[in-house]
């Protein structure tokens, strides 16, 4: 028993002397050992090659036309511009006829309806252009493509510049030939019907024409990689933003050209509509006008008074045309040719008119 006890603490001794053997933890001032994972430099994100000129050049365009299309939106764009051309019409028919466009009281309804026949043709040939342009541009991006001027290293071939070149520059002179037109057309005291639409379609004409021979060149001409080359990166930086500036200013100018053509055209179209409407006013209809108050029209309408004392209507006035009606108002002119006047009636239980088959 005794020698139990004494031999127990041996054995302690003894284990504890063997505890060396395992693997101890690391010491907390020890360095870590590196892994092969660590001992490697961070990875960096792969250097992306700079933009060799090979950029759309009218990606800020497009991306300031996506943003305006975001906020106004295709439908609203031809809503305003077909109730500027129906509001513009309307007001210089009016004038031409002696009268003002707010007695007509038209709503907004009432100028998109009139303007749909008018520029319903100007739209259709607006987009169809437009499809061309978009195709010529494709046929030469593809040709260019075709013939390796598109590659990795974006480098034109001097036979593709030997041609693109010659056609760059024809468009920019084409450009400012139009823009003189324009101008010149503009400035002409008493112009034609033709010279009063052409001279803001030129000018409309010369933006874009100098838009795309720009972007040509930028894209397939310019040496130094496009226009890059010699600039650091906050150079490039700044030059970006002043491209995207100066495609925004660009798309103003081209909205602004746009409603000019408008202008000019519901011009033409309302002195047109006026004149007809003074061409065919023999066929309108006749009209006799009664009325329970004595209207004082002057001559060469004809005035009768009514003798029954019991009517209801007191006078007759006839030799009028009806012109048309708007806003609760009839609008007469004497049916004899003569000075122009126009006699406008609210629509009211005191009148009553009487029509009759025009000539």
């Amino acid at each position: 028993m005794g020698g139990a006890r004494r031999s127990a603490p041996t054995a302690r001794i003894d284990q504890s002397k063997e505890a060396p053997l395992a693997v101890p933890p690391a010491p907390h001032d020890a360095a870590p050992t590196a892994s092969p994972s660590t001992d490697l430099p961070p990875k960096s994100a792969p250097v992306q090659p700079p933009d060799a000129g090979g950029a759309d050049p009218t990606r800020s365009l497009r991306a300031t036309v996506r943003g305006i299309g975001s906020v106004v939106g295709p439908t609203s764009a031809v809503t305003a511009l077909l109730y500027y051309f129906g509001w513009t019409r309307t007001s210089i028919e009016a004038h031409q006829l002696g009268l003002d466009d707010s007695l007509l009281g038209y709503s907004t309804q009432d100028y998109l309806l009139r303007s749909m026949s008018s520029m319903f043709g100007p739209l259709v040939v607006a987009l169809l252009a437009a499809l061309a342009g978009l195709g010529i541009h494709s046929a030469i991006v593809a040709w260019v493509d075709r013939s390796g001027g598109l590659g990795v290293s974006r480098a034109i071939d001097a036979h593709i510049q030997r041609i693109l070149r010659p056609m760059t520059i024809a468009i920019a002179v084409l450009a400012a030939a139009c823009l003189a037109a324009g101008i010149a057309g503009a400035r002409v005291r008493h112009p034609s019907s033709l010279i009063y639409v052409a001279s803001p379609v030129c000018v409309t004409l010369s933006i874009v024409l100098g838009v795309y021979a720009a972007g040509l060149y930028r894209r397939f001409l310019a040496g130094g990689h496009g226009g890059h080359g010699g600039h650091g990166g906050g150079a490039a930086g700044e030059l970006r933003g002043l491209r995207a500036v100066s495609a925004t200013l660009i798309v103003l100018i081209l909205v602004l050209s746009v409603f000019w053509n408008v202008s000019h055209y519901a011009a033409i179209k309302g002195r047109n509509l006026a004149a007809t409407v003074d061409s065919l006013l023999p066929t309108q209809p006749s009209v006799v006008v009664y009325s329970a108050k004595r209207l004082y029209l002057q001559a060469p309408v004809v005035e009768t008074r009514l003798d029954p004392t019991d009517a209801a209507y007191k006078y007759a006035y006839s030799g009028l045309k009806l012109l048309f009606r708007s806003d609760h108002k009839y609008f007469l002119r004497p049916s004899d040719p003569g000075p122009v006047a126009n006699i406008v009636l609210p629509d009211s239980l005191d009148i009553r008119l009487e029509y009759f088959r025009g000539a």
